[in-house]
This record gives C-alpha cells, sequence and structure tokens, in this order.
C-alpha cells in the first residue's frame, strides 16, 4: 500500500523530470478547453448557417482530412513524434484562426477541415510520443499522469469557457482566439524539447501469434484489423458529448450555451483529480476487459435518451451531471489501456503507422457521426440513441476479441511504477 506522501513524490518527481512538456501539454489543453465543447455550437450560434448544413460540413471536412492521420503515421516513424507534435499544432492554431472569420459554408468548411486534420494528426502522434517518454517504463503510468494534466488544463479552460459565456455569447470570439495563442506557445515548446526524436527501430524480434515488422503482414493480423474496427466503433466517443449532447442540450432542452463548458468540466476535473489512482487500482487487469467497460459505460448515457421526453430546470442539470460522471470513469478505465495496446501491439518499425491507421478508423467514426445530428430533427429522434448505444456495444466486442490473440504483455495492463 503506497502512502500519500511517496504518491505525491513520485508525481513530482515525474513533474520535474519533464517539466518543458507538461507545461506544453497544459499550455495547449487549456486553449482546448476553451473551445472544445463549443466546437459546434460556435457555428449555430455565431452564424446563420442551418445546423444540418453544418453537420454535413463537419461530416465532409472531418473524412477529407482523414488521410493527415495516415500520413502522420509515416511522418512519426520517418522523423519522430516531435515533428507531428509542433505540426499539429501549428495547423490547430490555424484553423481556429479561420474561425474568427468563418461566416459562410466555405469558410466553415475550411475552418473545420484544418482543425480535424490536426486532431488527427495529434492522435497519431501524441500514442507515440507518450511511448518515448516512458521509455521502457509502464505506458499507463506515464499515460495516465498526462492525460490527468490534460483533463485538469481542459477543465480550466471550460470552466473559464463557462464564466465567459455566462456574460453573453460574444465572449466567443475570445475563447476561439486565445485558442490560437496556446497552440502556437505549445508548438514553440515542443520545438525546444530533445523527447520525442526520430529513434532506430529494433530488428525483428516478433513473437508467435504477435505482431510482425512488415506492414502488410500487419494488415493481414486479425488482431490488428479487430483493433482498427474497435477504433471506428469507439470513436464517436470522442465526439459525443462537444456534438451530439451538447446540441441537445441548447437546442431541444433550450439550456443555456455554458451548459456545454459546465459538463465538460465536470468531466475533465474528475479525470484530473482521479485518473492517476484509477490506473493504478486497474494494473493486472486484462485491457480488452477495461476497454469494453469504457464502452459500455459511454453507452449508458445515450440510453435513457431513447426513452426520455425533453428535461428542463433541475432535472435537466441533474442529467446533466450525472453524463459527465459517466463519461469520465469511461475515459479513466478505457483511454489508458487502448493506447497501450495501440502503442504496443504493432511492431516498433511500423509503430507510428500502425496507429496512424487506429486513430483514422477512429477518426472516421467521428467524422460518420454528425452525419446522424438530422435525426435529432426528425420524427424519431430517439433513433439517434439507439444507433449511438449499438455502436459502443459493438465497439466493446470488438476489443474484447481483438486482444484474445495478443502477446501477454500486451493482453494485461501494466504494473504502475507508483509504487517503486
Amino acid at each position: 500500500m503506497l502512502f500519500a506522501p511517496a504518491r505525491i513524490r513520485a508525481s513530482l518527481s515525474t513533474l520535474r523530470e519533464h517539466r518543458f512538456v507538461t507545461f506544453a501539454v497544459l499550455t495547449d489543453t487549456i486553449g482546448a478547453g476553451l473551445t472544445l465543447p463549443l466546437t459546434i455550437v460556435y457555428f449555430t450560434l455565431m452564424t446563420d448557417v442551418p445546423l444540418a448544413v453544418i453537420g454535413v460540413l463537419s461530416t465532409v471536412g472531418s473524412l477529407i482530412a482523414l488521410p493527415i492521420g495516415l500520413v502522420g503515421g509515416a511522418l512519426t516513424d520517418r522523423f519522430g513524434a516531435k515533428a507531428s507534435m509542433i505540426l499539429n499544432n501549428l495547423m490547430s492554431a490555424a484553423g481556429f484562426a479561420l474561425y474568427l472569420i468563418a461566416h459562410d459554408p466555405v469558410m466553415i468548411f475550411a475552418a473545420i477541415f484544418l482543425v480535424n486534420a490536426s486532431e488527427r494528426l495529434y492522435w497519431t502522434s501524441w500514442t507515440a510520443y507518450v511511448h518515448d517518454l516512458a521509455d521502457g517504463r509502464p505506458f499507463e503510468r506515464w499515460f495516465a499522469f498526462l492525460e490527468a494534466t490534460k483533463a485538469g488544463a481542459l477543465g480550466a479552460g471550460a470552466i473559464i469557457a463557462a464564466i465567459t459565456l455566462a456574460h453573453g455569447q460574444d465572449g466567443l470570439r475570445w475563447l476561439v482566439l486565445a485558442n490560437v495563442v496556446t497552440s502556437v506557445a505549445a508548438a514553440v515548446v515542443f520545438a525546444s524539447q530533445r523527447t520525442g526524436q526520430r529513434t532506430t527501430a529494433p530488428t525483428d524480434t516478433s513473437e508467435p501469434g504477435g505482431p510482425t515488422g512488415s506492414f502488410r503482414q500487419f494488415a493481414a493480423d486479425r488482431s490488428m484489423r479487430l483493433i482498427t474496427l474497435g477504433q471506428f466503433l469507439i470513436g464517436p466517443t470522442m465526439v459525443l458529448p462537444n456534438v451530439a449532447l451538447s446540441v441537445l442540450f441548447v437546442q431541444r432542452w433550450n439550456m443555456p450555451p455554458a451548459v456545454a463548458p459546465v459538463q465538460f468540466a465536470i468531466a475533465t476535473g474528475l479525470c484530473a483529480f482521479l485518473q492517476t489512482t484509477v490506473t493504478k487500482r486497474v494494473a493486472g487487469l486484462q485491457r480488452g476487459r477495461l476497454i469494453a467497460v469504457g464502452a459500455v459505460l459511454t453507452a449508458l448515457t445515450a440510453v435513457p435518451l431513447i426513452f426520455l421526453p425533453p428535461l428542463h430546470g433541475v432535472a435537466a442539470w441533474a442529467y446533466v451531471v450525472v453524463v459527465a460522471v459517466l463519461l469520465a470513469v469511461a475515459d479513466m478505465v478505457y483511454l489508458p489501456a487502448a493506447n497501450a495496446v495501440m502503442a504496443e501491439a504493432p511492431h516498433p518499425r511500423i509503430r507510428g503507422r500502425a496507429i496512424g491507421v487506429f486513430q483514422t478508423a477512429s477518426s472516421i467514426g467521428m467524422a460518420l457521426f454528425p452525419l446522424t445530428l438530422g435525426l435529432l430533427d426528425s420524427r424519431f429522434p430517439w433513433a439517434l440513441w439507439t444507433i449511438t448505444t449499438a455502436v459502443f456495444i459493438a465497439a466493446a466486442w470488438a476489443w474484447r476479441a481483438a486482444l484474445k490473440r495478443l502477446p501477454g504483455r500486451v493482453q494485461i495492463a501494466s504494473t504502475t511504477d507508483l509504487d517503486a
């Protein structure tokens, strides 16, 4: 049993060891927290473009940006995760700068494309970047620490956004501008660090039944294909709160725009305080089971909406809080496990490209999800939540099946070295 002072010392040691990287993560993620819950709501409030058109633009922009994830994988293998981290922050700054002048479908599309392209590149490079930080130590420990840092920063950004929006929606433009500044600052800090530089891949040391060093063999491996499917199905998790739920709360339940950042702040606040503890508690468990539990918990946020009529007042806010808690627990359970699998299952020689494939599959799921928003305007709005529930249950199955044939070192959540 680890006493609190020892846990604090371990966290402070981690912070000192990578203080500049931690600062970059904080800076970049606070900016994201200012705008992430409002990416679709922003255009519904600041432009006259119909919601259905915005949904289509979001989907098309996301789909066209998908190859960036694959290109980013090759870039990471060739130049290292650091180069990808710098580039994704600069692309994000450019995309959100366009938000400020986007009033017609063409400019909205351009802004959404750039922001989505930066996201695709980020998710490809981030997992590889954390793997480099871990440097042979338990992956989940480092991922959990940085995810807790990110969650705290996202929550702080969301709180600032909620306070800003409480005085009117005119503050939306200032939130977007702040995100531009923080993205550029993070790129500068990442550029100054040595972590994430390209390293020479080891020779082929694949295990029987494990991944191999050829990308063709990777594509032929059933477990790799199932991970890709699982990522595709679980992808909408990333946009469920700030797309479908935000639109439901604001447009259908007539709640104030601040509801989106409030829900986001609750979820990220819980992750900031509890992520490392949860990761420590689940060490040694099956990663496939952890990911499946996360998918099922996410599904539980949508199930009641199949039957519930529009809520108002205290009941509506209570539902917002419950959803935020469920999403937080789901993220804390499945994100470290899923990213560990994506980093450790492929052969090191093709890690960047493999992660690019996995994350691109997730991005496809994210890109297609906004197309279902039109169901909210139909006579069958419950169909959106039925589809959402079915997708997350299928994701749970795919991930469990994927890990059954992988080596034991990939199947089991690594033991955290916080106890050391």
